[in-house]
């Protein structure tokens, strides 16, 4: 099998996400089942974060298909790292509770940025020590990945703020459900246009830089950032249009969305 063939990327990396979602969905769920509590997740995703950051270090290193591959899938460790401790609640921000129904425009922003700055402080400090440690070493794939997972949630966070019709998903566990008051459902944001302009425009960047790369190891990474470009693209239409996302990870989840599913009318 040819693993720098792009179609052969593109089913890699769309397996990946899904498969890694649903794993994080999964162990975040464990939490509140009462079958593990976030210390005893926590710990094992920091051995995931930790081998992420030792692929990460070796792909950088390596001007190759495999080096490409494991700086991607390291950035993907990383970021599940921070994910799981974001939807367990362990990072969050000082600001508890739901959110005044009082508060409007910037207060209603600082209220929001409160409730989760200590999450957003550590992908920041992440996003600084991968770029000291990695930016000299010739394969920045893995480093380019965690960039564009970080900016395209500021842009998810920035649009369910704003105004996304669909933002409230049964997937969303329970520990910071207080979250939801922060989002705007009634209403899509102009915003939205604005955003997806800048998203599809730097998904054809990739897929032109793609076609045009000579090496096997900048087609591989090429293709993996402009099918995670294309995914992310996915989940904000997502957010905005009257699909549900529950379908893709049922099977992480099963107890929730039943129990979710039985509340409806």
């Amino acid at each position: 099998m040819e693993f720098a063939h792009p179609a052969i990327v593109v089913l890699i990396a769309v397996i990946v996400w899904w498969l890694s979602t649903g794993l994080v969905l999964a162990m975040v769920h464990r939490t509140e089942r009462g079958g593990w509590g976030p210390g005893q997740v926590m710990p094992v995703m920091t051995l995931f974060g930790g081998a992420g950051i030792g692929l990460m270090w070796f792909g950088a290193g390596e001007v190759t298909p495999l080096g490409s591959y494991a700086g991607f899938f390291g950035a993907l460790l990383v970021w599940a790292w921070h994910e799981a401790a974001f939807l367990t609640g362990v990072l969050m921000g000082g600001r508890a509770g739901e959110c005044p129904p009082s508060l409007a425009g910037f207060a209603r922003f600082r209220a929001a940025w409160e409730a989760i700055c200590d999450h957003e402080i550590a992908i920041l400090i992440t996003g600084f020590a991968l770029w000291f440690a990695l930016a000299d070493r010739p394969n920045l794939f893995g480093l380019a990945a965690f960039g564009l997972l970080w900016g395209m949630r500021i842009s998810a966070k920035l649009l369910i703020f704003f105004g996304a019709p669909n933002a409230v998903s049964e997937l969303m566990p329970r520990r910071i459900a207080h979250l939801k008051s922060y989002f705007k459902t009634d209403r899509l944001t102009p915003l939205f246009y604005l955003l997806m302009a800048g998203a599809v425009s730097l998904f054809i960047l990739l897929v032109f830089w793609a076609h045009r790369a000579t090496e096997d190891h900048s087609v591989v990474g090429h293709s993996l950032l402009a099918t995670f470009m294309a995914l992310a693209i996915l989940e904000h239409l997502v957010l905005v249009l009257p699909v549900s996302d529950t379908a893709l990870w049922r099977w992480a989840v099963p107890g929730r969305v039943k129990h979710a599913t039985d509340k409806q009318p």
